[in-house]
């Protein structure tokens, strides 16, 4: 009986609010739409370029941040080419074009096909594998 009475009146308040837009009680939308690993500083991955090698400090299939160690951080706009080699083993070749430089930080995004999604997975399994866990 008591549910039949709780029900009715939740039926009441509700009817007596506005009907709102289904999208406003939707939970926010994740601003990314890629898997991305931030890797743990012993199990960095490298990105050559040339004879320069600069660590990974994250990855996603689109995007690659790499910390460049020396003055020469290349300027906005500029396209690179190289190999990642992957931690388990795999290389993967790669371009793109800098989006953004800060502090020594380097951020390229990916032409495509970019780092293959089965990559992307492989990586996760084998940092997770080793007991790291991965954050955003």
């Amino acid at each position: 009986m008591r549910v039949g009475v709780t029900t009715r009146l939740l039926a009441a308040s509700y009817s007596s609010q506005a009907p709102t837009p289904l999208a406003s009680t939707m939970p926010p939308s994740s601003r990314r739409a890629l898997y991305r690993i931030v890797y743990p500083l012993a199990e960095r991955p490298v990105f050559e370029v040339g004879r320069s090698v600069y660590e990974v400090v994250d990855c996603s299939e689109r995007g690659l941040r790499f910390e460049v160690k020396s003055r020469r951080v290349p300027s906005l706009g500029t396209p690179l080419g190289g190999t990642l080699q992957l931690r388990r083993g795999k290389a993967v070749e790669i371009t793109g074009e800098v989006i953004r430089t800060r502090g020594g930080i380097v951020v390229l995004s990916l032409d495509a096909p970019g780092v293959p999604f089965g990559d992307i997975l492989a990586e996760q399994r084998y940092l997770r594998a080793r007991g790291y866990t991965l954050r955003d």
